[in-house]
């Protein structure tokens, strides 16, 4: 569904990615996340995300008039087992009809509850730095800017890298 009515919104359940839905988190990662970047995160590594053990692919399937549809998902890896327990949020995307409407935010509560219960310390991502409202998004969660990180995105754009600390919090 490319231009979904938000009057019409009904549910918004979140479930674990299937490998069948990877062709459209890609399409959603390339058109909202990377415009303007090298297509990255395609089909084949989607996948392989959603069948890896130390990845959750989240996404948030809603009810528009009685059709199901996926209008936001999320990939975070877990770094377990080592000095530092972490969480990498990798991909967090929403369909631009439907933001502000607190799908981002329960896709975010829900792996920030993940990632408490599998002991981690912290959570971290890297957005662009020309996305003040995703770095406004994140900051309303706690999430700190640490660095500015020049080209991190193709070698052309920098990214800020942001935590947020789970431990003590």
């Amino acid at each position: 569904m490319n231009n979904p009515d938000m009057a019409a919104i009904g549910t918004c359940e979140l479930r674990l990615a299937k490998p069948g839905d990877a062709r459209l988190l890609a399409r959603m990662s390339r058109d909202y996340i990377e415009h303007g970047l090298h297509w990255r995160w395609r089909p084949e590594q989607l996948v392989r995300k959603i069948r890896a053990t130390e990845t959750i692919v989240l996404v948030a399937e809603l009810d528009v008039g009685g059709v199901r549809f996926i209008g936001g998902f999320a990939v975070m890896d877990f770094e377990l087992g080592g000095d530092m327990e972490k969480a990498q949020l990798t991909l967090l995307a929403v369909h631009p009809n439907i933001r502000r409407r607190h799908i981002g935010s329960q896709l975010l509560r829900w792996l920030h509850k993940s990632a408490r219960v599998a002991g981690c310390e912290h959570i971290e991502l890297q957005v662009r730095s020309d996305n003040l409202s995703a770095r406004r998004f994140y900051q309303k969660f706690g999430y700190q800017e640490e660095t500015l990180i020049p080209g991190y995105y193709d070698g052309k754009l920098p990214a800020y890298q942001m935590k947020l600390r789970l431990r003590g919090a």
